[in-house]
């Protein structure tokens, strides 16, 4: 009776677990908006990763004032059980007609992290550094292990805890977690889950078509400055997405240029 008893109470704290979710806010900085805040929750299956441009709110404030600030575009939903991870497609050519792609698609892979012997305290937590180079930019990142996840902010993929802290080299993107949520019953937002719904979008595209997208674009957003610039204006060929936060991708050869 008592081995039953106990495999019951074992069973409901599974289960119990398995729906909790894990909330970290993190105080943010990406591109050229600095201050803000940005948001990570998971329930161990899924986890979506988002920011809003408020300085000073909390995820509680968020749900009472129903995400008010939420980016619409920076979200990203990653899957633990095919490894992808889903972002929303806003940069389309003019060429692209209907239906208009409104999700893309890849297989996440672990970043090749270096973990050093540095460690740190970030929310009573210790910490570890690792680096890691990815897609053009050199990252540092804290991790703990003293927490129950796997967790990780955007595609900084394949450390063995939860990330507190990290940062680019150049300081585009910048994260130092500041608070965190165990064990909460809280749904995932509906405005942030509404993008990934896929009754609701027209065909999602692979991830290496998002950045054919996203370069034609900006070739052409660049062609315009330079047609309205004096003839004798000289411009360098350089990396075309010097200011993206991806720059470079594993399957080019070289940079896209303009």
């Amino acid at each position: 009776m008592k081995n039953t008893i106990s495999l019951f109470l074992l069973s409901l704290s599974i289960i119990a677990y398995s729906q909790s979710k894990m909330i970290v806010e993190y105080d943010y900085n990406f591109a050229h908006m600095h201050g803000i805040k940005s948001f990570l929750i998971t329930d161990h299956k899924k986890s979506y990763f988002f920011y809003v441009n408020e300085p000073d709110v909390t995820y509680k404030t968020l749900e009472k004032n129903n995400f008010l600030g939420l980016n619409n575009y920076h979200v990203f939903e990653y899957s633990q059980n095919n490894e992808e991870i889903k972002q929303r497609v806003f940069m389309i050519p003019p060429k692209i007609q209907n239906p208009i792609p409104k999700l893309a698609v890849e297989k996440l892979a672990d970043l090749k992290w270096t973990i050093t012997n540095k460690t740190k305290e970030i929310l009573t937590y210790k910490a570890f550094l690792a680096t890691a180079e990815f897609r053009g930019r050199k990252y540092n990142a804290w991790f703990t292990k003293d927490l129950p996840f796997n967790l990780f902010p955007w595609k900084l993929k394949g450390l063995p805890g939860v990330v507190l802290e990290f940062e680019d080299d150049e300081g585009y993107i910048k994260g130092i977690a500041k608070f965190i949520i165990l064990n909460s019953n809280v749904d995932f937002p509906t405005k942030v889950t509404k993008y990934f719904d896929e009754k609701d979008t027209t065909f999602i595209i692979p991830f290496k078509k998002l950045i054919e997208y996203e370069n034609e674009v900006l070739k052409i957003e660049m062609n315009k400055i330079i047609a309205s610039s004096p003839k004798e204006t000289k411009y360098e060929m350089t990396n075309i997405r010097d200011a993206a936060l991806e720059k470079t991708f594993e399957w080019e050869t070289a940079p896209a240029k303009f």
